[in-house]
Parts: C-alpha cells; structure tokens; sequence
C-alpha cells in the first residue's frame, strides 16, 4: 500500500488534472481567437486560445515528457513574471508542482509499487496568484482545490474556506477531492464509493443504478459528451477521463464486496472510445482474469491519485 503521506500529497493532482477528470474538448484547443483561457466560463466547452508555452505544457503532459514539461515551466514562470495578469499559466505551474512523474503510471500499469512521491510547495505562490487572476469558474474551482490539498497538508487554518470557495466555482473537480479524501485519510473504499455515484449523479443529470446494470449506456454518454460538464468526461487535457471514471466506479465496487458490479465496471470500461490507448489497459486485463484477486485499497488509491490516469495520452 502506497505511504499515506504519499497518498494525501497526490489527492490535489487528481483534482485539477483528473480535474481538467476530466476536461474535454476532444481535440486539440488551439484554435480561434484572442482571449485567454482561464477568463470565461469554460465549464462546458474549452473557451481561449493558448500560448505557445500553455500548449507545450499540454503536449508534455499527454506525451508523459517530463523533462519537457519541466523546461516548458521554466518558460511559463518567466511569462508570468513579465505578466502577473495570466491566471492561466499560473495554475498550470502550481499544477505541474503536484504532477508524479512518468514512471508513477508505469510503475501502476504493470502492477507493480510506484516510488513514494511528494508535491513541491513551490507550487504555491502560483496557486495563490491565479485565485486572484482567475475569473472562469471551471479553472478558478482546479486552483483553489489544489492550494486547499497543500493547506490542509501543513495544517493551514485557512484550508477549509479554500475549499468551500473550491466547490462554489467548481463543483465537480471538488467532487473528485472528497473522493480522494475518502480513499487516503478515512481510508473508507464504501464512502468513496458513495461520494463517487454522487459525482457521477450530478454530471449525468440522473441517478446511475447502484448496481451497473447502466453501465453500457453511461458509457454511451460519457462517449457522446453527454454530461453536465466537461471534465466528466474525456476531452483533450484528460484524453482517458472517461475510462478511468467508469474503471474507479468497478474497483470501489470490487473492494466493497461487489464482484457482479465490478464486472459490469470493468467491461463497460474496455468500450470505452478512449480504452484502447489507456495506459491502464493493462489494469483492467487483470481485474478480469479468471481467478483475479480484488484490488487493494492502496492499489486503488495509487491509481486514483495519480493524474496521469486521465491524463496521460500514451507512455513514451
């Protein structure tokens, strides 16, 4: 089982890139216009048009470059210092600061325990700046979920007014921090569980049966975009998004005792439009193989918290 503190550190990556769970456009966003990402709402469709180093710094991520991203950040930091105005890039820094490297996702796609990872708390000034540059809901709530996570991780009073300010602007990447919560400090897969139909409810502007028998239709509208917003589904910035959401859904099943549901879980997600490249293909393989044993907790919680489950396109 991962380190807890392992664990905490990696609940406020899931949020803002699981948060972007997921975002979607379903290519790439760099086309029309003069406005910045990051001004208009842009719950339901990528609004904005990206710098040259804001789309490097996607590219990187998709690809799992790390040495690529780390460049490209050293880029974005000297943008903002010459514009402290672009809300934008300051979120992408303080997100980078919580992102495993590659070797996390492969390591999980194997089956095998990835290093312990800890976020840099060089993140935070940035998170700070872009809650007060900021003005899109969508990227204001990714912000303050992430600089909530590194508050509550030192003990910071103000943590808690952070993250209700969090779910105000954006309810479904908050939705995916309680979750996280569930799984690494309460430790409590059944809750988890709970809090994850209750997402799932809101995005898909219907109750979901709790047993999976929909399944296949959720899949249908994950597919088709059909949710209240975009990061429940996959898009662009989180190109599996959608296998990872309908995949969670069939191991918080498997570890509260749900083998039929799992199932169910697990089939449903190898339809997915986005399965076939998912790194975590393999994961699902062996949750289905005849006489497969039921996921750990922390096994669950790994690949939960690491961003690049929704994240990344392909490894390198």
């Amino acid at each position: 089982m991962p380190h807890l503190s392992s664990s905490l550190s990696m609940v406020t990556v899931a949020v803002a890139v699981a948060a972007a769970a997921c975002s979607s456009s379903s290519s790439s966003p760099d086309a029309g216009g003069s406005l910045r990402p990051g001004v208009e709402d842009s719950s339901q469709a990528y609004k904005g048009t990206p710098n040259a180093h804001e789309s490097a710094f996607w590219t990187a991520v998709r690809d799992a470059d790390d040495a690529g991203r780390a460049a490209v950040v050293d880029q974005l930091k000297a943008d903002v210092a010459a514009d402290s105005s672009n809300g934008y890039s300051q979120f992408l820094i303080g997100a980078s600061h919580f992102m495993p490297p590659a070797t996390t996702l492969a390591a999980l796609a194997a089956g095998t325990r990835p290093a312990p990872f800890q976020p840099s708390a060089d993140g935070k000034p940035y998170l700070e700046q872009g809650i007060g540059s900021l003005t899109d809901p969508f990227y204001l709530g990714f912000d303050e979920a992430l600089l909530a996570g590194l508050q509550f991780i030192a003990g910071d009073p103000q943590a808690m007014t952070t993250a209700v300010s969090a779910f105000g602007h954006n309810r479904v990447a908050t939705g995916f921090f309680l979750i996280l919560q569930d799984l690494t400090m309460k430790q409590d897969p059944r809750q988890a569980l709970t809090d994850t139909y209750s997402l799932l409810d809101y995005c898909n502007d219907a109750p979901l049966d709790r047993a999976g028998a929909d399944a296949a239709s959720l899949v249908t509208k994950l597919d088709g975009g059909a949710m209240r917003q975009r990061e429940c589904y996959s898009g662009y910035h989180a190109p599996h998004g959608s296998s990872a959401l309908v995949f969670l859904l069939g191991d918080l099943q498997a570890l509260t005792g749900n083998a039929a549901a799992a199932g169910h879980y697990y089939m449903a997600a190898q339809t997915t439009r986005d399965y076939a490249t998912w790194p975590l293909k393999p994961v699902v393989e062996r949750r289905l193989a005849p006489g497969a044993a039921a996921p750990t907790l922390g096994e669950l919680t790994g690949i939960a918290a690491t961003c690049g489950t929704c994240h990344v396109d392909h490894l390198r």
